[in-house]
C-alpha cells in the first residue's frame, strides 16, 4: 500500500532553505575556535593512567574558569586535571576579529606519572585541528572519516562530535548529522547555529520513518534556536507523531512570518496535513484553495490529500474494513494527481477483492484503470493477474485463465527488471495457485 512521497521530500528541502544559508559562512569564515596557549601545572598527585575531559569557560577577555569534569576514565586524576585546566592560558574564540566567550573541552591524558603535552584544538584532541581544516576546505568525507576514527579513542568527546556533525551536515547526511548533534550536551558558540539547523533538517528527514527521534531532534533545535526553521521542523515532527493540535499551533505561528511563496507553500502543505489528521476537512479545503492561489501550477495540495486518503485506506485495510478502504482509495484517485492514479487504483483493486465475498470483477476494473494509466507498472499488472485468476476460479473459462497468465507473467518480468524480488515472489506464488487450479 504505497504513499506518494513528494511531500516529505519537499518539506526536507524547505527545512534547510528556511535558515541554513548562514551556517557555512558562520563556521568557515566568522569563527576561530578557542585554544590552549600554555598548559598549566599540577598541584594534586596523579593517581594513574587515564583520560579526563574538563569543561572550561574561556571568556572574551582571556579570563577563564574550569567548570567541571565532563568525562573521566580514572576519577583519581580528576583533581590534577582541574589543576591544569585552571592554571592554563587560553586564547578566546573569535567571531571575525572580535573575541567571544565559549566553552572549551580540555582533554588531558595521564600516563600514570605525568600528563601528555597539550595538542588540542577546541578540546577535541590532536586530530581536531586536522578535521577542522578538512571541513573548511570542504573535504567532508575525509573529515567524517577522521572524526569517527578520533571518536574511537575518545568516545563522547563533545568537540569531536560537533566537528563530525558539522561535516555530516555540510555533506548532506542530514539524519546522521542530527543524530550526532543530539549527543552534544551544549554546542559551543561556533557550532550553535549549525547544530540547530542540522537538528531541524534531520527532524524533517526522519519524520516518516522515526517519529520519536524526529520530535526529539526538533525540540532540541527549538531549544537552541527558536526560529522559523526550528519551529517548522517541530510542526512536521508533531504531525509525524499525530499530535495534530500541537502541530497546528506551531505551524500557524510560523506561517505568519513567511514571506516568499515557496516557504508559504511548504508550511501550508504541512498545515493541510495537520487539518486532515485532526478531522477538520473545512479548514483543509480552505488551505488547499489558498495553496492553489499561491501557485496554480503546483499539485502539492492534491498530493497531501492523496496521502491522507491513502493512509485512511491502508488503516481500513488493516482493520479488514474493505468497504471503507475502497471509498478512501476512490477519494485518493479522484484528487486529480496523475501520480496517484496507479497507486490508488491498485490499492482499490485489492480492497475490492478482500474479505469473505471478494468481487473479482470490480477488482479487475480497478486494476485495469491502473494498467491503462501505467502499462509498465508491475503492481498494476499483478493486481490485474490476481483479479483474472479470481474470475477464472469461478468461470473455469480458458480465456480468463489466459488473461490471468498474461498479466501475471508480465508483472513478474517487470518486477524482476525493477529488482523488486519481494513482489516477484508474490507473483510467482500466484502463478502456482493458478496452475494448481488447472
Amino acid at each position: 500500500m504505497k504513499r506518494i512521497s513528494t511531500v516529505a521530500a519537499g518539506a526536507c528541502a524547505i527545512a534547510i532553505a528556511l535558515g541554513a544559508s548562514p551556517a557555512y559562512a558562520q563556521y568557515a569564515n566568522e569563527f576561530q575556535i578557542a585554544k590552549v596557549i600554555k598548559q598549566g601545572k599540577i598541584m594534586h598527585a596523579i593517581a594513574g593512567p587515564g583520560t579526563v575531559t574538563v569543561q572550561v569557560q574561556v571568556n572574551a577577555d582571556g579570563s577563564h574558569k574550569a567548570m567541571k569534569v565532563l568525562r573521566s576514565t580514572n576519577p583519581g586524576d580528576n583533581a590534577a586535571a582541574m589543576d591544569i585546566a585552571q592554571t592554563s592560558t587560553y586564547r578566546p574564540a573569535r567571531r571575525g576579529v572580535h573575541p567571544i566567550t565559549s566553552f572549551y573541552d580540555f582533554v588531558l591524558k595521564f600516563n600514570g606519572k605525568s600528563v601528555a603535552p597539550n595538542q588540542e584544538t577546541a578540546g577535541g584532541g590532536p586530530e581536531a585541528g586536522k578535521i577542522d581544516a578538512l571541513i573548511r576546505s570542504k573535504q567532508y568525507a575525509q573529515a567524517i572519516s577522521s572524526a569517527n576514527m578520533a571518536l574511537l579513542e575518545s568516545p563522547g568527546n563533545q568537540a569531536l562530535l560537533q566537528l563530525l556533525g558539522t561535516a555530516q551536515y555540510f555533506s548532506g547526511h542530514l539524519a546522521s548529522a542530527a543524530a550526532t548533534f543530539s549527543r552534544v550536551d551544549q554546542p559551543n558558540n561556533e557550532f550553535h547555529l549549525l547544530a540547530a539547523q542540522a537538528l531541524a533538517a534531520g527532524a524533517v528527514k526522519v519524520s516518516s520513518q522515526d517519529p520519536a527521534s524526529s520530535l526529539a531532534y526538533a525540540q532540541k533545535a527549538v531549544a537552541l534556536e527558536n526560529n522559523a526553521n526550528s519551529q517548522f521542523a517541530l510542526g512536521v515532527a508533531e504531525i509525524a507523531n499525530k499530535n495534530y493540535a500541537d502541530a497546528l499551533t506551531t505551524l500557524k505561528a510560523v506561517r505568519v512570518t513567511a514571506k516568499d511563496t515557496k516557504t508559504k507553500m511548504a508550511i501550508d502543505r504541512e498545515l493541510l496535513t495537520a487539518y486532515l489528521g485532526s478531522g477538520d476537512k473545512s479548514s483543509a479545503d480552505a488551505t488547499a484553495s489558498e495553496m492553489k492561489q499561491l501557485d496554480p501550477t503546483s499539485d502539492a495540495a492534491g498530493v497531501a490529500m492523496v496521502n491522507y486518503y491513502l493512509n485512511l485506506g491502508n488503516q481500513a485495510m488493516q482493520a479488514k474494513n474493505f468497504t471503507e478502504a475502497l471509498k478512501d482509495f476512490d477519494a485518493a484517485a479522484n484528487q486529480g494527481v496523475p501520480a496517484a492514479t496507479v497507486t490508488a487504483n491498485v490499492n482499490a483493486a485489492f480492497a475490492a477483492m478482500g474479505g469473505g465475498s471478494p468481487n473479482y470483477s470490480e477488482g479487475r476494473d480497478y486494476a485495469m484503470k491502473a494498467v491503462v494509466a501505467k502499462p509498465d507498472s508491475p503492481e498494476a499488472n499483478f493486481a490485474a493477474g490476481v483479479a483474472w485468476t479470481g474470475i477464472y476460479s469461478n468461470s473455469r473459462n480458458a480465456k480468463d485463465k489466459q488473461q490471468a497468465l498474461l498479466y501475471l507473467k508480465k508483472a513478474d518480468g517487470l518486477a524482476k527488471t525493477a529488482g523488486n524480488t519481494g513482489l516477484s515472489l508474490q507473483i510467482e506464488n500466484q502463478l502456482k495457485i493458478l496452475s494448481q487450479g488447472n
